[in-house]
């Protein structure tokens, strides 16, 4: 073209061998411009270590750290779980203070005088009826209901009242078998006497103190309607007055003695007088039962 003059043929030659240096010509790691993060990433691979797909698009060249995905290394909190043992291993401690799973009361101490003992299980209620009943009360189930109804009138076992049962066996059935098994709770009069340490010690033929005390906290003698050996079962081979539905001398009852400690308690060992027939009026044993 007219007017444009042409390079020499040896400079133009010496232009072309001098390209700008790259540190990708010495196989150096190429680095790209700083992301927006603020630091650089080496092309080719992820931050993680690991090839990237390729697709343009880089990592943020840094790993991000969770500041609370290793809580147990410097932030580490306590709690308690279901079982009654806290994350940090230590096991619930009755007299705490603090109602762990597992306990029904917590006051702070293991004081065996006061309302929550040492067990951290609330006290159950034990007491002798107030009133007397012919052997006719339509079975353990009736016996069962009187006690309930006796219990919800005293006004002391709040919604305790519907798992009260009578301490009465039958033909069929143990009172060992009806109340509820392995309850380590302690079982006082309505007058706040320890009875029994546990369940199993109303099978044991021995209590703490004498069930002789009402619902209302007025003291009783006498006798009471139990149908039941010191081991809890019925007595074998007695009709229980036709199963509590029957009055009159034809049949007999198995009774036990209100103010006694030992096995007589519920069935007194003497056979002259014991059993006796159905024709008098009885007291009746009732335990909350839950």
């Amino acid at each position: 073209m007219a007017g444009r003059r042409r390079l020499p043929p040896l400079l133009l030659a010496l232009l072309l061998a001098c390209k700008p240096y790259s540190p990708c010509d010495e196989e150096a790691a190429c680095v790209s411009p700083s992301t927006s993060s603020g630091e650089a990433t080496v092309s080719g691979e992820s931050s993680s270590g690991e090839s990237s797909s390729g697709d343009g698009s880089s990592s943020s060249g840094s790993t991000a750290v969770d500041s609370g995905s290793d809580a147990g290394t410097n932030g580490q909190t306590d709690s308690t779980d279901s079982t009654g043992t806290t994350s940090t291993g230590a096991p619930a401690v009755c007299g705490d203070g603090d109602v762990d799973p597992g306990e029904e009361c917590d006051d702070g101490n293991t004081d065996d005088a006061d309302a929550c003992p040492p067990t951290c299980l609330r006290d159950r209620w034990v007491f002798v009826t107030a009133a007397t009943h012919k052997p006719d009360f339509g079975g353990a189930e009736g016996a069962d209901s009187l006690c309930r109804q006796y219990a919800l009138q005293s006004g002391r076992a709040d919604d305790t009242w519907k798992s009260f049962k009578a301490w009465v066996s039958d033909s069929t059935t143990d009172i060992r078998d009806r109340l509820t098994p392995g309850v380590l709770a302690r079982y006082v009069r309505t007058d706040g006497v320890v009875v029994a340490r546990g369940v199993d010690q109303f099978f044991s033929g021995t209590l703490e103190a004498s069930i002789s005390v009402d619902e209302f906290g007025a003291p009783q003698e006498g006798g009471v309607i139990t149908g039941t050996r010191p081991d809890g079962t019925a007595v074998p081979g007695s009709l229980h007055c036709d199963d509590w539905t029957f009055v009159g001398d034809q049949l007999s009852l198995h009774y036990g003695v209100i103010t006694a400690t030992d096995e007589a308690w519920t069935m007194p060992s003497d056979m002259d007088f014991n059993p006796t027939a159905c024709g008098a009026s009885w007291r009746l044993y009732c335990i909350e039962g839950a």
